[in-house]
């Protein structure tokens, strides 16, 4: 037992370098092929923190462990917003949100949308035993992968026509000199073996240490798994605060939420005992309603821009904070409950 927590520990400290290392080329790259902010944040850099959890969702479902895949995705998104209550609180006095404009609602609420989408599949395979598939893939899945395209689109034309704050910290020079694009290219694929790599030996570990202990596999998807694939987002996202990039941070949380909702498809196409959402237990509502929960009051927070503020942060931060932990309890509790 020891050796599988090292292992899975040493597993998440990889990941935690490489896809730290995978933000930064992705910046890198994203800088010198002359994309926009927006796309950096947004797409390209959430695409990136998030490739830990494709990989570990779709190893998941690989080795038939559906509810690891699942609890995966809506755990990193979760984790993903009580990290936006922890930079409110590394940023300084007052709400973080009164630092980002509104077109963070816009990514916001598409995530909300894919995350409802999911929860409707859920409750349609599990209450009323009702699923098409095609070629094995559920049809939920494809919704949510064509979703999630023409999400992007959306976005991405909406941030063209309404640009970030001039205020927004501007690149006037080559920040990183000695990197070409090819070199970054190269860094990024080598970042994303390392992830390959470890994702699924993070997975394998999870469902040994689900069956040793007789710890539920929802719960070790939706908290132990998620956690250790979400700490890129963690790091770019404290990074990101640091620099003043408020928006890049906000940014690159929402548009990761949005991506970890199409891992669902990819697993879905790799799973082969069945249809995975068919295949996954009704917990992962509880899950996902947390995550909801949270996006809505964050939303809420952005929209209204209070300025109260409690110990440097803001009320919509402690209470998305609250949501979360009060949701890991009761997910830990369902999950003694099936022991």
């Amino acid at each position: 037992m020891t050796q599988l927590w090292l292992e899975f520990i040493l597993m998440a400290i990889f990941i935690i370098i490489s896809g730290t290392y995978l933000s930064r080329f992705g910046d890198i790259i994203a800088d010198k092929s002359g994309l926009g902010q927006a796309f950096i944040g947004g797409i390209l850099i959430a695409m990136a923190t998030s490739l830990p959890e494709l990989v570990t969702s779709i190893s998941s479902a690989i080795v038939g462990a559906p509810d690891i895949a699942v609890g995966n995705a809506f755990g990193s998104n979760t984790f993903n917003l009580v990290i936006l209550a922890f930079a409110d609180l590394l940023q300084g006095k007052g709400p973080l949100l009164l630092r980002v404009n509104y077109s963070h609602i816009l990514s916001g609420l598409v995530g909300v949308l894919l995350s409802a989408l999911v929860v409707f599949s859920l409750i349609l395979s599990n209450f009323m035993n009702f699923n098409l598939s095609i070629f094995g893939v559920g049809v939920d899945s494809i919704i949510l992968l064509l979703t999630y395209i023409i999400s992007v689109r959306m976005i991405y034309r909406y941030d063209k026509k309404n640009p970030l704050d001039p205020d927004d910290p501007k690149k006037e020079e080559d920040p990183n000199p000695d990197y070409t694009l090819n070199k970054a290219l190269l860094g990024f694929a080598l970042c994303a073996v390392v992830i390959v790599f470890s994702g699924y030996r993070l997975t394998i570990t999870a469902d040994q240490i689900s069956m040793l202990t007789g710890i539920d596999q929802s719960f070790i998807g939706s908290i132990m798994v998620a956690a250790a694939t979400s700490l890129p987002e963690l790091v770019a996202t404290i990074s990101a605060v640091k620099i003043g990039a408020y928006n890049m941070a906000v940014g690159n949380v929402f548009g990761s939420n949005i991506f970890n909702m199409t891992v669902i498809f990819f697993a879905d196409v790799f799973y082969r005992q069945g249809v995975l959402l068919e295949d996954a237990r009704i917990v992962h509502i509880l899950t996902a309603t947390v995550g909801i929960v949270m996006a809505t009051i964050i939303l809420i927070g952005l929209f209204y821009r209070s300025r109260r503020s409690f110990m440097w942060m803001g009320w919509d931060s402690i209470a998305a904070a609250i949501v979360y932990f009060v949701g890991v309890y009761l997910l830990f509790q369902l999950g003694l409950n099936v022991i």
